[in-house]
């Protein structure tokens, strides 16, 4: 596939802008408003340490001599079980049951008129929203937490904004009506003021209906009823996603006749997801957004999810354009690097997503860090040898110095090469051997490319006897030259026909020519017949060549 020239800016236009726009959406997100329960953070990992460490001290049997608690039905002898109480009959949607722990007493006919079942409920949205619940910070004694500034027969569970002051969410030790035995019940005073709480935290009327008429299960503190909605506001965004990104590529395609159906697939795919996915975290309704809903949104799962997408599909994009980029340098073998070089970035760009999801999760991916630190040094130790082979491999496919079926000399070897693997090149030699050398040696080696020349050289070694006539051999000179000059496979410069030197071995003459061709079967023959037009000459001029004995002439 080729991809045009205007594709590239297409690509990195909506990459930029994609970053752009998340950068500025997210910089004023809703979700990332103020931290609930005074500013702590809550997590996935908290609740879920919360939960597990919670359950775990629930059942316990705190009614042992050491804390004395009361036995009581309801489990309300202690605030912690009290409280504990509460919010799992509110999960489990037994409005009935939750009224057992509300103190309805010396309430005002406007609030009793509410329904004792409706300010079980409506408690339960305002904590819901605006208050984290930490069932270990609530005391296990049966008089509750000393030395907290509060009479001795209230405990506090936490405080709630409202226009700008806190109110406090209490607990008060009041006579069980039965026996007069001293429980814990959320305090009267807290809820006369349900009513006004409710009023600024209610849920907005659509999430009212949902709340009300689908079953009470959660899944990691949010209701059934939120994962629906903000599913179908996720679905509705893409929607909306999709025309934009459909109206963009369009527009594109009617200005840019010649931009590539990758290049719109990328806007309209991936492009649009991420845009939907940015669109549902900044334009939502607040009015139905839990501390567990913002604590699961803080992971930015769907986030992540979108910009690996889109990042994955770019690097795609990279690879086509650079492949016809290395094509068009006569660069063939590079492109085999593209696809494991674009597997290694996936790689760590999947890694560290992962990383930073598990930190926006709460779990410290530091730590995890960490050991994969240690975990790839030694690993790295123990292949250094192998990494060093690779380097070497992406070294001979991007300077290209030899391509396959090229026959070269490296150091004192000649062959021809078959493979450029990733740890070794494997090179045919004339005897019809196999070699592998190791692609970090092969790098540092000399090598001669033979089949990189555009013309062969032909250069014969002549070397006539010291008594020939100075006469003879500038008459064979001229007609070395004139035959070179009429020979129409030699190149038509240089023609080269001197005599050189003076030697130990006789008189040396310099003929010099290139044989246009590069097939070594055909310069073979030319070479054969040009030699034997030289020793025609030299048999005419009467110039006799020097045989070279075998001694060794110091």
């Amino acid at each position: 596939m080729k991809l045009p020239q205007n594709s590239t800016f297409f690509i990195r236009s909506s990459f930029i802008f994609t970053l752009l726009l998340s950068l500025l959406l997210n910089s004023q997100s809703a979700l990332s408003a103020s931290p609930p329960n005074n500013g702590e953070e809550v997590s996935i990992k908290k609740m879920l340490d919360s939960k597990d460490k919670s359950q775990q001290e629930l059942e316990k049997s705190d009614y042992s001599e050491d804390y004395n608690v009361p036995k009581d039905d309801f489990e309300r002898g202690q605030p912690r079980s009290a409280i504990g109480g509460y919010l799992r009959a509110l999960r489990s949607g037994d409005l009935t049951l939750a009224t057992n722990y509300l103190d309805y007493r010396n309430l005002s006919d406007k609030t009793l008129s509410v329904g004792k079942e409706e300010l079980a409920r409506q408690l339960g949205v305002v904590l819901n929203r605006t208050l984290w619940v930490d069932l270990n910070s609530i005391s296990s004694r049966k008089e509750g937490r000393k030395n907290d500034n509060l009479p001795s027969y209230r405990e506090l569970v936490g405080q709630v904004d409202y226009q700008g002051n806190n109110i406090d969410v209490l607990l008060q030790r009041v006579p069980r009506a039965q026996d007069k035995v001293k429980i814990w019940k959320i305090s009267n005073a807290t809820v006369e003021k349900i009513p006004r709480l409710f009023k600024r935290y209610s849920y907005s009327p659509l999430g009212e209906l949902l709340a009300k008429k689908l079953p009470a299960v959660d899944l990691f503190g949010v209701m059934l009823w939120q994962w629906l909605y903000f599913i179908l506001m996720l679905v509705l965004y893409y929607f909306i996603a999709k025309i934009l990104t459909w109206v963009v590529a369009f527009a594109i395609k009617r200005v840019y006749k010649k931009v590539s159906n990758e290049v719109l697939r990328f806007i309209k795919e991936p492009f649009a997801l991420l845009i939907a996915v940015i669109f549902a975290r900044n334009f939502h309704d607040e009015a139905n957004v839990t501390i567990a809903l913002r604590a699961v949104t803080e992971g930015s799962t769907l986030l992540i999810i979108a910009w690996c997408w889109v990042t994955f599909r770019f690097i795609d994009l990279m690879k086509v354009l650079l492949a016809e980029k290395f094509i068009a340098q006569d660069k063939p073998l590079a492109v085999y690097l593209l696809r494991p070089a674009g597997t290694v970035i996936k790689i760590m760009i999947f890694s560290i997503a992962a990383l930073n999801w598990l930190e926006n999760l709460g779990f410290n991916a530091s730590t995890l860090l960490a050991g994969l630190g240690i975990g790839g040094l030694a690993i790295a130790l123990a292949a250094q040898k192998t990494v060093e082979n690779i380097i070497g491999a992406i070294t001979l496919y991007t300077s290209a110095p030899i391509r396959i079926g090229n026959f070269c000399r490296f150091g004192n070897s000649l062959g021809v090469v078959e493979e450029i693997g990733l740890r070794a090149t494997r090179i045919r030699t004339i005897d019809r051997s196999v070699i592998y050398v190791a692609n970090a040696k092969f790098i540092d080696m000399n090598i001669e490319n033979y089949s990189e020349r555009e013309k062969m050289a032909f250069k014969p070694k002549i070397f006539l006897a010291p008594d020939t006539p100075k006469e003879n051999i500038d008459a064979l000179l001229v007609a070395i030259r004139g035959m070179l000059s009429s020979t129409d496979s030699l190149a038509a410069s240089p023609l080269r026909s001197h005599f050189k030197a003076y030697t130990i071995y006789g008189l040396e003459l310099d003929v010099f020519a290139y044989v246009n061709t590069t097939d070594f079967d055909v310069f073979l023959d030319e070479i054969n017949q040009l030699n034997l037009n030289i020793l025609a000459l030299l048999n005419e001029h009467d110039c006799k060549v020097q045989v070279i004995s075998e001694r060794v002439v110091e």
